[in-house]
């Protein structure tokens, strides 16, 4: 179920069907539900294997055929491992990369036509000191901290099915069609996507007070209002809200991130959680728990760097006053001959 919002490039996703588009507007609808629909059949039909085969080569072809993105990717690669790895083992990790995200790619077409029972078997929690539990417990809701790893909308599918109470903030995207065609395949597992619009804070709070699991996540650009801290040795701009309303809130931050295990299969894994800090300085209190955040996406991140969403321009957003030089992004990155 979604919640309404006063946004509106999330007005149409919420109507029985597309009439509030606009003629086009609906052509690529259907145009693009009915492809979309094609494959994730296609995909669901064919031996499994194959799917995640096809779904591979998909992403390879991307990654010969996108250099811009590509070189994204790696300039991205370049500031997080450079000072650790060779250029051929972040180029080895960058190919990696892509592959995995092809097997994600299978997983999303395939997931609106598989069972409950099939997304079971292919995610399982790891929680074993029981942090997700013992903070339900306390009956004031919980902050879930995520980021972009790995098969994200597999995972929350088998969140739907497990029956925990998520409430995840979304962002509309710039198109309302691929925002409506992502939404069908999320609610289609019962959890509940919340718009990002104004008065955002008031409706986390009260799903907070619902002790609902709510869903933020925090490994994106913040283009305004965020707070500068530390992701792999560079200043990068990050949202503030997870820290300001688990501080507000009075309730745990628990990191949770996905990671592919060698027989394909889909492990979330809980991490400790973290404790806002309180103290009268409101405003270095939220900096020193986004900074405790932003650590627990890079340590996830640099155990398994092929999980991470490289694409995203983490660090675009610099520091008032930085000299040009110091821009991670100014320099085109070399050329790099690529794995054939």
């Amino acid at each position: 179920m979604t919640r309404s919002t006063a946004d509106p490039t999330a007005e149409p996703q919420r109507r029985s069907d597309n009439r509030g588009f606009p003629f086009k507007k609906r052509m690529q609808y259907y145009m693009i539900r009915v492809v979309l629909g094609i494959l994730g059949r296609a995909f669901a039909w064919m031996p499994e294997k194959w799917a995640y085969a096809t779904g591979v080569r998909i992403s390879l072809l991307a990654y010969r055929k996108a250099p811009k993105f590509r070189k994204l990717a790696r300039r991205h690669l370049e500031i997080a491992f450079g000072k650790d790895k060779s250029p051929d083992e972040i180029e080895r990790i960058l190919y990696d990369t892509y592959v995995n995200y092809g097997r994600n790619l299978a997983e999303y077409l395939m997931l609106p036509h598989k069972s409950d029972k099939w997304v079971e078997n292919k995610v399982t929690f790891y929680d074993p000191q029981w942090h997700t539990r013992t903070a339900f417990e306390e009956g004031r809701g919980i902050v879930s901290l995520g980021a972009h790893f790995g098969s994200w909308e597999l995972v929350g599918a088998r969140l739907g099915i497990y029956h925990y109470p998520l409430a995840v903030i979304v962002k509309a995207q710039r198109d309302a069609v691929f925002t409506k065609l992502l939404m069908e395949t999320r609610t289609k597992w019962g959890n509940e996507y919340i718009f990002k619009t104004r008065g955002i804070k008031e409706e986390c709070y009260r799903q907070l007070a619902q002790n609902k699991l709510l869903g933020l996540l925090a490994d994106q650009n913040a283009t305004r209002g965020g707070v500068f801290v530390d992701f792999f040795g560079v200043q990068a701009s990050t949202v503030r809200g997870p820290a300001e309303i688990a501080r507000a809130a009075g309730v745990k931050i628990i990191p949770s991130f996905p990671a592919r295990n060698p027989d394909g299969t889909i492990t979330l894994h809980v991490q400790e959680p973290i404790v806002p800090s309180r103290t009268d300085d409101q405003e270095a209190d939220i900096l020193e728990t986004t900074q405790r955040c932003a650590k627990a996406i890079e340590d996830f991140a640099r155990a398994h760097p092929t999980e991470y969403f490289w694409w995203h321009r983490r660090w675009a957003t610099r520091p008032p006053g930085e000299p040009e030089a110091e821009n991670p992004n100014r320099i085109e990155p070399p050329p790099h001959p690529g794995i054939k």
